[in-house]
């Protein structure tokens, strides 16, 4: 109970930080999801989600149900500070079944067209040791919203494994794109992931192997919905 009242009290401190009128910024965001992972050990799952986000704040609500494994309730809060010349260093936290996930990145604009990205995630629990999961990548802009990625992590899980996803998405100017992502691992496993946003509607389809250091393969299918809000905009003065 004391751990529920803790999350409930830093989301909603969270939130009063990112409404208030005199921090609201233009782009503001509400979404849900429903995800449906298919794994090849047949212990599927139900995965629901609603998050909300700002120039500052993101808050997320997840719940995993799967058929015969442990059910997960996976909070996650997080917020931005932001630098000169666009600089955006992000501090989050993620609670994860018997561990607690905190993730300290940062953005920086390197150019015209792109920015430099570097992130590192200790992973804490009761039961073993502190493990630290590192990354950097860049991303390359285009338009107003099309952009190609790539990205290099080191988890040190299951002896050390690296990953190296390479993401580019098309969008038009109404922010409607198709995103596709290849991710090749040390271990000789590649994952890839289609994504799809028309207006509100979001749609996806997933694969993994060797999903979190076993030999199960799955493929995520999800459908959702993805909104901009305008609830917190400063009133203009006539």
């Amino acid at each position: 109970m004391r751990m529920m009242r803790t999350l409930w009290l830093g989301l909603v401190m969270l939130l009063a930080l990112g409404l208030s009128p005199g921090r609201a910024q233009a782009r503001e965001v509400l979404g849900g999801q429903y995800r449906y992972w298919v794994f090849s050990d047949n212990d599927d799952l139900r995965d629901v989600l609603a998050y909300y986000s700002n120039h500052n704040v993101f808050a997320q609500l997840e719940y995993w149900d799967f058929v015969s494994s442990k059910d997960q309730f996976r909070p996650e809060l997080g917020f931005n500070i932001w630098g000169r010349h666009r600089s955006v260093y992000t501090i989050h936290w993620r609670h994860e079944h018997d561990q607690e996930r905190f993730m300290f990145g940062t953005e920086q604009v390197l150019g015209k067209q792109w920015v430099g990205r570097a992130q590192v995630d200790p992973i804490v629990s009761d039961h073993a040791k502190t493990l630290i999961v590192a990354q950097v990548g860049a991303d390359y802009y285009w338009g107003s919203y099309n952009f190609a990625s790539a990205t290099v992590i080191r988890d040190p899980r299951s002896d050390g494994f690296w990953t190296f996803p390479v993401r580019v998405r098309l969008a038009n100017e109404s922010n409607d794109w198709l995103q596709l992502t290849v991710a090749p691992a040390t271990e000789r496993t590649i994952g890839w992931a289609t994504d799809v946003k028309y207006r509100s509607l979001r749609l996806g389809v997933e694969h993994n192997s060797r999903y979190d250091f076993t030999d199960v393969d799955n493929i995520i299918y999800t459908i959702g919905f993805e909104r901009e809000l305008h609830w917190f905009e400063p009133a203009r003065e006539e």
